[in-house]
């Protein structure tokens, strides 16, 4: 093998000249390639019948069924028992609005809809509240027991509590749909973790009415951390758009939206980007996406629904940030982003999955060295990548007993202070993965470039890797 395909695949040339014996390393629980997989879903709108949801319904279901994606997050509609029957269950968004019903009778109603999409056959898997009532419900003058509309957003918060007190204890007494999941409702205005403009849901306020909270953490700058140069940026955090920003070392989107369902664990039923003209490149929006959903498991969030699978509107001077949320444009060709999730599923599905397995661990440690006096290839700059920390990785474990580790440089890739945004050229982070001996061989993919690996020794417990601004999938073999 060629240095410059091991370059290619993220191997160190330098670092695979290291072969002294590996020293003891600290015990990881892996986790299930299966749990992973199922905690990818898209959004869909499926009653938008002047979108290609509507007239083209036939080839986007298609391109879904061929995604891998099982996880799709809608409003009630005649497309759902089909695609469960297919094997991708909805997560149905509800509200007062999704009844006719008088509100004594609403919850009831809803949950009778459930059970008679799901009699067929299984295709309704959880169930969200309202969505984004802070602005939809005075828009639409939705209530629910007299309160919401455009009575504040104290209302609000007092309609939507008792539409989740109703609805929570509406599906788990009912045997048919006792096992589905509950998720919380979510919210659209940004609020703060701080005093001045709060989360109107008081901490514990909706704990009891649902099994995940909920919130839509969409990608992009994070005014509340600490501004610091890095990357070729002024202000790191307030600049780049990478998966983490609001989620890892300044947590705001936990930090505001998590304490009204705490201690539950939260779900993202809308987040990603917009290709348009002001969001990032394709080429980028490639790199991000399986960093985003690797990301969001890693930090615990139970399922990530990126908004959305098909690009909606007819767009082409990029203006309308609405317009090109998709995995898939308009004209119903895939972006790159599409591809790189789908490789990643293709490589980390368990195919033939055991019931009740239990992932074990492994003795692991990642080593990452710094990059000094890289001279960023567009801008120019000479910066130095001593944040080894953004190195991010996953373990985990298929029920055959494979372990497959997943590692990403989390690192901004545009500058979105100007529209577009400047690109940015990152350097792989050098790493040395620390291992039993009894490891001898790993197989290295790279989603973005397809399901085809080159092979690499692992050393005495060995194995060196660079480690990119995009996902590395790394199936390791034991003797």
């Amino acid at each position: 093998m060629s240095i410059t395909r091991r370059q290619l695949l993220g191997i160190s040339p330098l670092l695979l000249l290291q072969a002294s014996t590996a020293p003891a390393s600290p015990i990881e629980k892996a986790q299930w390639s299966e749990a992973f997989v199922d905690s990818i879903g898209v959004c869909t709108h499926w009653t938008y019948s002047d979108t290609p949801y509507g007239y083209a319904y036939e080839r986007v279901k298609h391109l879904l069924i061929d995604s891998g994606i099982r996880h799709i997050r809608d409003g009630f509609s005649e497309r759902i028992t089909e695609l469960g029957r297919l094997g991708i269950k909805t997560c149905v968004a509800v509200g007062p609005e999704a009844s006719s019903k008088p509100d004594a009778q609403k919850v009831a109603d809803i949950v009778e809809r459930v059970k008679t999409l799901n009699a067929a056959h299984p295709c309704i898997d959880a169930i969200e509240g309202p969505n984004e009532p802070d602005l939809f419900w005075p828009r639409f003058h939705i209530t629910y027991k007299g309160e919401g509309g455009d009575q504040g957003i104290d209302s609000i918060v007092k309609g939507v509590t008792a539409f989740m007190a109703d609805l929570y204890p509406a599906v788990k007494s009912n045997p048919v749909t006792a096992k589905l999941t509950v998720i919380g409702p979510s919210l659209g205005v940004t609020y703060d973790p701080g005093a001045g403009h709060p989360n109107p849901f008081p901490k514990g306020s909706l704990t009891n009415y649902v099994d995940w909270g909920n919130f839509h953490p969409y990608c992009g700058g994070n005014p509340f951390s600490i501004p610091f140069p890095y990357d070729t940026l002024e202000k790191y955090y307030w600049q780049g758009d990478f998966p983490s920003s609001k989620l890892d070392e300044f947590p705001y989107a936990f930090l505001t939206y998590a304490p009204p369902f705490a201690p539950k664990p939260m779900a993202a039923t809308e987040t990603g980007y917009s290709t348009n003209r002001a969001g990032p490149s394709e080429v980028v929006h490639a790199k991000y996406m399986p960093r985003l959903f690797c990301e969001y498991f890693r930090l615990g969030i139970r399922r990530t629904y990126s908004y959305e699978f098909v690009d909606e509107f007819n767009d082409p001077d990029g203006t309308n940030r609405e317009a090109h949320f998709g995995l898939v444009r308009r004209d119903l060709t895939p972006k790159p982003a599409y591809y790189a999730v789908k490789n990643l599923i293709t490589l980390l599905r368990d195919k033939r999955p055991r019931t009740g397995f239990k992932p074990s661990a492994l003795p692991l440690t990642i080593r990452v060295f710094p990059v000094k006096d890289y001279r960023e290839p567009i801008s120019g700059q000479v910066v130095t990548y001593d944040r080894t920390q953004y190195v991010h990785h996953l373990l985990l474990q298929k029920s055959d007993g494979q372990f497959w580790l997943l590692l990403w440089h989390e690192i901004a890739d545009e500058d979105t202070s100007i529209t577009p945004p400047r690109p940015i050229q990152p350097p792989a982070m050098p790493a040395e993965v620390l291992l039993p001996s009894s490891f001898h061989k790993a197989v290295i993919y790279r989603p973005n470039n397809g399901i085809y690996g080159v092979e690499s020794d692992i050393i005495k417990g060995r194995l060196a890797l660079m480690v990119p601004d995009e996902l590395l999938v790394v199936q390791l073999f034991q003797r």
